[in-house]
Formats: C-alpha cells, sequence, structure tokens
C-alpha cells in the first residue's frame, strides 16, 4: 500500500475538485442556455444520417449559414463572427448584418447567433468578402433507427429546428418538430 503524505491529499482532492467544477460549470452552461435562450423555430435545409460510433443523427441546413453570408472585411476561415438574423416570416430567417463583436440588436425581433467562418470568398472586388458560417448547430442526434425517416422529412421540408439563442450569441437545438408539433426534445440533464 502507498502511503501519501498530507500535501500529496490535498493535492489531490484539489485536483477532483477543479475537475468536478469545470464539469459542472459545463452542464450548467448547456442547461441554462436551454432554459432560459430566446426561442427562435427555424426552417431546415437537407443533407444525411448515421455515425458509426454515436448512431443516427440528421445533418440540418440553414438558409443564415450555409450560403454566402457578407462579412466584415479581413474575415477569413475560423474567425469568430456574430449574425444578426430577423424574421422572415414563418420559420424563416434572414441575415440583416455581421459582426467580429458581440453588438445587441437595436431591434427586439432580431437575434444574434454566435458562429465561425468555415470559409470565405470574394466575388468581385467591389463587394464584401462573404462566407460561410457554422453555428454548432448542423447535426441533431436520434433515437437509433430513426434517422433515415426524418431525413426524408427534412427533404420534404416538415421538419424544423426549435433553437435556444442566448444573449451572448451561443444557440442550441432545443428540439425538433414535424408540421409543427415537437418530435425530439432535447433533455435538460
Amino acid at each position: 500500500m502507498i502511503k501519501l503524505s498530507p500535501t500529496s491529499w490535498l493535492a489531490i482532492t484539489l485536483v477532483a475538485v477543479l475537475q468536478t467544477a469545470a464539469l459542472a460549470w459545463m452542464v450548467y452552461g448547456r442547461v441554462s442556455l436551454l432554459r432560459d435562450g430566446r426561442e427562435i423555430v427555424a426552417e431546415v435545409i437537407p443533407v444525411d444520417p448515421r455515425d458509426l460510433f454515436r448512431g443516427d443523427y440528421v445533418i440540418l441546413g440553414y438558409t443564415f449559414g450555409g450560403g454566402e453570408i457578407p462579412v466584415p472585411a479581413g474575415t477569413v476561415q475560423g474567425d469568430k463572427v456574430y449574425v444578426t438574423l430577423k424574421p422572415a416570416g414563418p420559420e424563416k430567417w434572414e441575415v440583416v448584418g455581421t459582426s467580429t463583436t458581440l453588438d445587441p440588436p437595436g431591434d427586439p425581433t432580431h437575434v444574434v447567433m454566435k458562429g465561425i467562418v468555415s470559409y470565405v470568398s470574394t466575388p468581385v472586388a467591389t463587394e464584401p468578402p462573404k462566407a460561410s458560417v457554422r453555428y454548432g448547430i448542423e447535426s441533431y442526434f436520434v433515437p437509433e433507427g430513426t434517422g433515415l425517416a426524418l431525413e426524408q422529412q427534412v427533404r420534404d421540408k416538415k421538419i424544423s429546428a426549435v433553437l435556444a439563442v442566448g444573449s451572448s450569441g451561443d444557440v442550441a437545438i432545443k428540439a425538433l418538430a414535424v408540421d409543427g408539433k415537437r418530435v425530439h426534445e432535447e433533455p435538460l440533464l
């Protein structure tokens, strides 16, 4: 049996407490975003399912992310951007502007979502650069055996994503809805 000094026990206890606190903070952040974030419903566009290690999932595309969004000059792949969206109809959101800093929206109907630039292109020198932005809400894991059926419903444009958007721009998928009815809801814990 190994005998540890009181200092060693204190160091081990401190490491355990710090690891537990870090894990609790991560869980708390996700739960508070899902519970307290502003809820918006967004139309999704089709993409493909199945992950060998994690099971079925649905890949979700959004009109406000995968396409070409104007971004500030000097933006490069991997940059963090804040995209301001405004409602453009039931379940439809369109880009109002982008920024490299978090600026609260001037209009209470608008939301700001934080994303990462996937790629940047400059179509014409006189136009601002355009980018594809990922928000971390592009895939959603579902119970095994349900991914293909949900993917077909995405292709048929029957699926919407219910998103929780925090004041910091963080966003998470809260639920998936088929024809307005929630079919898959993210548990808080």
